[in-house]
């Protein structure tokens, strides 16, 4: 088994520094006026996208240090993230891009997605992607001394030289005792296979601070008989049994906050719904954030919920991200009313 440090001493270690998030950062694009569908728009509105970005965002926006590690497309798409992820206020250090020889075959991470509540049409294109360029050599030159903990996105794992380089990132991080959290983050189209995503996705969680995931997603990593449908809930269980924080998210019905044998839930903030993805990257983004400001895990749990709930309520997914004030703003908008 792991050597794991207790709990409160991972989320201490949050407190001070600035976070790394390794994983996509793109260029979504949706269709104007919002209800519009793909195929029948002859307007679109750009913006950053990808959820390691949209993480970030999401943590730059209450004020703290945030840095994308990631590759980028030596092409103006490229260009375009980087400047939006600057004007989100996320710390472009990190970054490099694709050699410029590779300019033809390595683009950025392109999504097409509609802003409606109901079966929105998300297309995304990820061909010879920029992200999956990380290199060991990279991270190996990233100064680690003032970082709080380290954010991994599991579509980072999903292809070579990226998932060497996130591992040798985790063990730079681990040997420093700075937490590692791994938010699960299956995407289908980025993994040859279910099977591969589960063997690599469930090995590299074994050796995380704090995993975060939906229910499908753990029920992927549990490998489980379709008909089995608390196979996800038990592999859950079983990893906080071992000391690893564990948040169980379950869409509508909230979340189940998992340590050691202990289980916490958790509600939702009722919403009218203008799309139904970005909250799980607001949800995570806001909770880091709200522990870098001291306040308690479960505080911080229903501070996330309130800003997925913020952003499945607006369009977009960067520019959906709600400041601390809008934050604060909106949970006391609930409790006035109950």
């Amino acid at each position: 088994m792991v050597s794991r440090r207790d709990p409160e001493a991972v989320l201490a270690s949050l407190r001070d520094g600035r976070l790394l998030i390794v994983g996509r950062a793109g260029m979504d694009l949706y269709p104007e006026p919002a209800g519009t569908r793909i195929t029948e728009a002859t307007t679109f509105t750009a913006d950053l996208g990808g959820s390691a970005g949209n993480i970030a965002v999401a943590i730059a926006r209450h004020g703290k240090d945030a840095a994308l590690v990631s590759v980028l497309a030596h092409d103006a798409i490229g260009q375009f993230t980087a400047a939006r992820l600057a004007d989100y206020g996320v710390a472009t250090d990190c970054l490099c891009f694709a050699d410029g020889k590779d300019q033809v075959m390595v683009r950025n991470s392109l999504a097409l997605a509609e802003s409606r509540p109901d079966d929105p049409e998300v297309v995304i294109y990820r061909n010879n992607v920029a992200d999956m360029c990380l290199t060991p050599e990279h991270v190996a030159g990233l100064d680690l001394a003032n970082v709080a903990g380290v954010v991994v996105t599991g579509t980072a794992l999903s292809d070579a030289p990226s998932d060497k380089a996130v591992g040798h990132l985790a063990n730079l991080a681990g040997g420093m005792q700075k937490p590692v959290i791994m938010d699960v983050d299956y995407r289908a189209t980025a993994w040859s296979s279910s099977a591969d995503a589960a063997a690599a996705c469930l090995a590299f969680a074994r050796h995380c601070d704090i995993v975060v995931g939906n229910d499908a997603e753990f029920a992927l990593l549990a490998v489980a008989d379709p008909t089995d449908i608390f196979a996800g809930e038990r592999l859950a269980r079983e990893l906080a049994a071992e000391g690893i924080i564990v948040i169980y998210k379950q869409g509508g019905d909230g979340c189940q906050l998992m340590q050691g044998a202990s289980v916490q839930t958790f509600g939702v903030f009722p919403v009218e719904l203008a799309k139904p993805f970005g909250a799980g990257d607001a949800f995570l983004g806001t909770l880091l954030a709200r522990l870098q400001d001291g306040i308690g895990l479960d505080a911080a749990i229903r501070e996330g919920s309130a800003a997925a709930a913020l952003v499945v309520s607006r369009t977009g997914c960067a520019s959906a991200m709600p400041d601390a004030d809008e934050l604060a703003t909106f949970i006391a908008g609930f409790a006035a009313d109950g």
